[in-house]
């Protein structure tokens, strides 16, 4: 077995034609991301560096700062299309120096000729896993706290929603600082009849082992029951609103990790994260996916043809993304959200499977 899965001469050289044009690929793309977002966000940029005086070296530095930590949500968000891209790339060059049909013509099928490409693509699947998991949640919260900083010059977010945890307390004007997992300020209150309660967190951090937030000094809280007005201070707010999960209100999809949305989709039951949550899963498989629906068109002999198949490939990588998006809109309110997140993939891998099957040799 391990010996079927051995890279020989051939092999080798099958995959540095892939990586150099996965390299290529990905530099257009990052570059693209880059300096569209740079220029979109360049006159903030200078309107707060003039109104806080911040030396142009420091501003610099942070502006380099929020791209690097940018680019683990970059990756994950354009991996699949510039795996597709290189492949058809890397295709195309074989084709070009005429280094298809001798291979062929010597005993070896298509698919043992770019078995190399599924094997790196499979790779980045892997790759983009770890790093939904591990890399991008952490560095998502050193890119809200950079770009806060660099839009208003203050480190922590304001979030903009307000929602409730399982003591049932409604939470508001919530401004966190997502390095340290403290929140600057916060609202608290509570409803119950005639008893109400209003809380103003300052400086308060979360105690996992206790399970609720602490702040210097105690937590104040001021009690109205049954019209007879108290102020009382307690050590611990318990509550399983984590820092976590509150930064998560301000995350893009591909910040989040499995992790947390397994603890939302929990504490909220929103259909949003549990299709959010398979999505995770399905669009890293898109790598190979969509080397399995573009490959059959640009294997072609005829080199007038050539055209024909890079267009019909793109429109069905096109149709690809379009129906999944469109599904798994749908799963957060009409459709299950299993059935919408898997449906495009296993369709699609179907007939990838079938176009590759029929590909003439």
């Amino acid at each position: 077995m391990i010996g079927a899965l051995r890279f020989d001469l051939l092999d080798r050289y099958v995959a540095r034609v892939f990586l150099g044009a996965l390299a290529v690929v990905f530099t257009f793309f990052f570059g693209f991301f880059l300096v569209i977002d740079l220029f979109g966000n360049a006159d903030d940029f200078v309107e707060t560096a003039r109104k806080l005086a911040i030396p142009a070296r420091t501003m610099v530095g942070w502006v380099a700062g929020l791209y690097l930590y940018k680019a683990p949500s970059i990756f994950l968000q354009v991996a699949p299309f510039v795996t597709v891209i290189g492949g058809i790339v890397a295709v195309a060059r074989l084709n070009r120096q005429n280094e298809l049909i001798p291979v062929l013509m010597s005993g070896r099928s298509v698919f043992r000729m770019l078995r190399p490409l599924f094997v790196v693509a499979a790779l980045l699947t892997a790759l983009m896993l770890l790093v939904q998991e591990f890399v991008a949640p952490a560095a998502a919260d050193h890119r809200l706290a950079r770009a806060s900083y660099l839009r208003d010059g203050r480190s922590s977010i304001v979030v903009h929603t307000s929602f409730a945890d399982a003591q049932r307390r409604h939470w508001m004007r919530i401004e966190l600082d997502p390095i340290r997992g403290a929140l600057k300020r916060a609202e608290v209150r509570f409803v119950d009849g005639e008893r109400s309660e209003i809380i103003d967190l300052k400086d308060a951090v979360y105690d996992s082992v206790r399970g609720g937030w602490t702040q210097p000094g105690g937590i104040v809280r001021w009690v109205d029951d049954h019209e007879v007005h108290s102020e009382q201070r307690i050590d611990l707010l318990e509550s399983d609103l984590t820092p976590a999960r509150i930064a998560a209100q301000e995350k893009e999809p591909f910040d989040l990790s499995f992790a947390e949305l397994g603890a939302l989709l929990r504490t909220t039951g929103d259909a949003r994260f549990q299709v959010l949550l398979h999505f995770h899963i399905t669009f890293p498989l898109a790598n190979l996916l969509l080397l399995l629906l573009a490959l059959p068109f640009v294997l072609r002999y005829d080199r007038q043809r050539v055209m024909q198949g890079f267009a019909i490939a793109f429109f069905l990588c096109l149709a690809y993304f379009g129906i999944d998006a469109a599904l798994r809109t749908l799963g957060e309110s009409k459709l299950h959200p299993i059935l919408a997140a898997w449906f495009a993939p296993l369709f699609f891998g179907a007939l990838g499977i079938s176009l590759f099957d029929g590909v003439q040799t």
